[in-house]
């Protein structure tokens, strides 16, 4: 995994995995753009991989999603923008709060399971 994979989730019996991408991970990232026909979205960016092969991206910035149009990956598209919607949430909840608002904060959980059981590391759980 990269540097920075603190935001990794990993499905253990499919072997799926969705971290960011890091600057090792863009000519991959660029290949799979290529593939379906598209621009690379802007980073920061987060994947999704199935057995080491990268299938699908997002952008955290504008949730623009480019995903590989030979496999199967509806499920991994759904698996990164949410994801990529509870990563924005953390973010604005950390910048409202340093401002002084005080928002309750939600389980951030992936009730998801791709044929196995999603398992949140340890860095990757609410403070």
């Amino acid at each position: 995994m990269s540097a920075g994979s603190n935001f990794a989730v990993q499905v253990h019996a499919g072997g799926i995995s969705i971290r960011r991408l890091a600057g090792e991970d863009l000519p991959a990232a660029r290949r799979l753009a290529q593939r379906d026909s598209r621009a690379l979205p802007a980073a920061p960016l987060l994947g999704a991989e199935a057995e080491g092969r990268l299938l699908a991206a997002i952008s955290l910035e504008s949730g623009e999603v480019t995903a590989d149009p030979f496999s199967r990956t509806a499920e991994l598209r759904a698996l990164l923008e949410l994801r990529a919607s509870q990563l924005r949430r953390r973010a604005e909840e950390s910048v409202s709060l340093q401002r002084g608002h005080r928002q309750p904060r939600g389980v951030e959980l992936l009730p998801i399971v791709l044929g196995g059981l999603l398992r949140a590391r340890p860095d990757d759980r609410p403070a």
